[in-house]
């Protein structure tokens, strides 16, 4: 509580008060003792004079001064002239004035410190009501979205502290609110990617199955079409599975589990399921590197990033191309590169290859959907990998994903 500089002052100021309170008290101790000093020195010096005056000698009269008993006779004379301790102070006009006097300074001063109190404590509480009113403007905010401003939190003391859990509190709250934002931007753009990839297949679908049923005689145009539309129902399958697959990772529900594997075998297993189709198409797949090297990752989707790199590099390779799987080891990572010697990519499609569903217009009628490379950064950088590119148009590209290795 003493940390906070408000309370530090307001406590100074009770604390200066009450010195100047026991110090008016000493000083008007003091000055009443003056006065009850004089009042009964005038007193002395009048029953003096009034004795000599009647003859009683200077020996008896100083006797009587300096005599501190009280007789029973002098009991009875103060009696009947009145002067007892029940006496009103009206009889001794001179203590009167002296209380009277004494009464009204002290009055007067504890009324001077009453309001001093008073306007220091006003002050302190008017000071507590702004800022408290402050916050609630600001936390108001809070609630509906709006962190623009900031509690203050420039000093210390217990209500900075509270300001301070609840900044916390409030970036905890944006932090959510951004993620349920994005969210919703993904969902967005899923769904209207999603609505627009299977615009082109189901329209195909709906034009092969009405040929289908308009020349159901004709064996060959039914067996064509058939095969077509077979086509266009495994193009939709793709679609949806890579889709899902890309959402699944970016919105942060799929566990990776990282286990060390052989590079080799990894890299072989992502090209087995490609190799026919490599030897159908008279391209070559070679594979280069240590067959000791390990590399800590998921095997099952670190094997599908791979194979569609190699898919990727198939689709944009002529025949006679060389397709070549590679890795090294370095003191902190280990790469993995797949090259081809095929069209490479435009200068202004290279910083696009791993949005969705982009193709260039250079593309012509290649096989894709566009997804293939974007699960692929999806599955490298869900593990902490990093992906990148390098081509020149005309003499291949380069892909190469890169996993710290000092894990």
């Amino acid at each position: 509580m003493m940390r906070e500089k408000s309370i530090r002052y307001y406590l100074l100021c009770l604390l200066c008060l009450t010195g100047s309170l026991v110090m008016l008290t000493i000083f008007l101790s003091w000055v009443h003792g003056k006065e009850t000093q004089q009042i009964l020195f005038e007193r002395e010096r009048t029953m003096v004079s009034s004795l000599m005056e009647q003859g009683v000698s200077r020996a008896m009269i100083v006797d009587a001064i300096k005599s501190e008993e009280v007789s029973g006779a002098g009991e009875d004379l103060m009696r009947q002239m009145g002067r007892t301790d029940a006496a009103s102070c009206r009889l001794f006009p001179t203590v009167d004035r002296s209380v009277r006097l004494f009464a009204k300074i002290a009055a007067g001063m504890a009324v001077i410190l009453s309001a001093i109190l008073v306007g220091v404590t006003v002050c302190f509480l008017g000071k507590r009501e702004k800022l408290y009113r402050h916050a609630e403007s600001i936390i108001t905010q809070y609630a509906d979205g709006d962190f623009g401003r900031h509690l203050p939190q420039n000093e210390d003391g217990s209500i900075y502290q509270l300001f301070s859990a609840v900044e916390e509190l409030a970036v905890a709250l944006r932090a959510q609110s951004g993620k349920e934002l994005r969210l919703k931007m993904f969902l967005k753009d899923m769904i209207s990617d999603i609505s627009h990839q299977l615009k082109t297949p189901l329209a195909a679908l709906h034009m092969y199955t009405e040929i289908i049923a308009q020349e159901p005689d004709h064996k060959e145009t039914v067996e064509r079409f058939s095969e077509k539309a077979m086509q266009s129902l495994q193009r939709v399958e793709q679609l949806v599975q890579t889709l899902l697959k890309v959402s699944r990772i970016d919105a942060g529900s799929i566990d990776f589990h990282g286990e060390w594997q052989y590079v080799a075998g990894l890299a072989e297993s992502a090209a087995a399921d490609l190799a026919v189709r490599a030897q159908r198409e008279g391209k070559r797949l070679v594979m280069e590197g240590d067959p000791a090297q390990m590399l800590f990752c998921d095997r099952e989707w670190t094997r599908e990033a791979v194979a569609n790199l190699i898919k990727n590099a198939l689709d944009h390779t002529e025949e006679n191309g060389t397709i070549t799987v590679s890795w090294e080891h370095s003191p902190a990572m280990l790469r993995l590169s797949v090259a081809d010697d095929g069209c490479g990519i435009a200068g202004e499609d290279i910083h696009h290859v791993f949005k969705r569903f982009y193709r260039s217009k250079r593309d012509g009628g290649r096989q894709g959907i566009g997804l293939g490379l974007p699960l692929v950064k999806s599955i490298v950088e869900g593990q902490d990998g990093m992906i990148s590119v390098s081509s020149s148009p005309g003499e291949g590209s380069v892909f190469t994903i890169s996993f710290l290795t000092n894990l």
